[in-house]
């Protein structure tokens, strides 16, 4: 029985059935809806969703074997407990008739209380036990979108992480080697009368330009974002380190001047290092090495 007051429809076109029933269920706190017939005790359904529904198989109108086709077709209704109850049609091959149309249990008249009672009990904890399970249902969707949506802003963050990283990244070595080349030019000018100094001044900038420590910090966060990338795009085939970098930094999209900046090479270098990978791979002369990578 539910802490709540639980709502029965009755659907019966006999009034001293109709009495029979309601004095059995006097002592409970049920509240109690009636129709005269099946037509009216689908209306009544539809509009308030009771808990039990207990069907008269002859009434006029509309009788329970159809009421109930009525009932199944509906998505708001088509779990709620149905007994059908009849006084006539009380054959095995009915009982097989009305459950096979949907009814949940089958109740003969006369009546008898105590029966009557347990098969309302029954019935009622079945849709106790079915409102619990889309409950839960609910709470475990629910949960999961929650889930969801955690590990796509969870997802989203370590992608803006990996793109920050891979910008600062490009910058940084962009500048020094901007800055080497200015070096190398004041060098020039000055008939390398400053060369000592110079070559101090260069090594330090280059002590900056670290490549592995770089590689090692892009590779951390690009794991996070793209597990088991480079499982994948090697699929067993030897790789360079140059060339497992360059496709990681074709994943995320960079063009071939960010990759020469921050692999420390010429363009040009990049454009024969992307030919060689594209071998490497296996890849058919129509196949692009972006589109692929992009893929994986």
């Amino acid at each position: 029985m539910t802490a709540e007051k639980a709502k029965i429809l009755i659907a019966d076109d006999d009034p001293q059935n109709l009495e029979v029933m309601l004095s059995y269920l006097e002592q409970q706190a049920y509240e109690i809806l009636y129709a005269p017939n099946g037509k009216k005790a689908v209306a009544i359904a539809f509009s308030e969703l009771p808990d039990l529904i207990i069907l008269d198989w002859e009434m006029p109108i509309m009788n329970g074997i159809e009421a109930i086709g009525k009932l199944k077709n509906k998505p708001e209704t088509r779990e709620i407990p149905i007994v059908m109850a009849t006084g006539v049609m009380t054959g095995t091959v009915d009982l097989k008739t009305a459950l096979d149309a949907g009814a949940n249990d089958f109740l003969k008249k006369p009546f008898e209380g105590v029966e009557f009672k347990a098969r309302v009990e029954n019935a009622l904890r079945l849709a106790n036990s079915q409102k619990e399970v889309k409950k839960q249902h609910k709470e475990i969707i629910a949960l999961s979108i929650r889930e969801q949506s955690l590990l796509k802003d969870n997802l989203d963050f370590k992608t803006r992480e990996l793109s920050s990283a891979t910008l600062i990244e490009f910058q940084k070595n962009e500048l020094l080697t901007n800055l080497l080349e200015e070096v190398k030019r004041l060098d020039n000018l000055t008939n390398n009368l400053y060369a000592p100094e110079i070559r101090k001044i260069t090594r330090q900038i280059s002590s900056y330009i670290n490549l592995d420590k770089s590689w090692s910090n892009f590779k951390r966060h690009f794991d996070e974002v793209h597990p088991e990338f480079f499982e994948k795009v090697k699929n067993g085939k030897e790789l360079t380190n140059n060339e497992t970098r360059i496709c990681a930094y074709l994943k995320i999209g960079l063009g071939n001047k960010e990759i020469a900046a921050l692999t420390n090479v010429e363009s040009g270098s990049v454009r024969r290092a992307l030919h060689r990978l594209k071998k490497k791979l296996e890849l058919g002369q129509d196949e692009v090495l972006r589109e692929f990578i992009s893929a994986v």
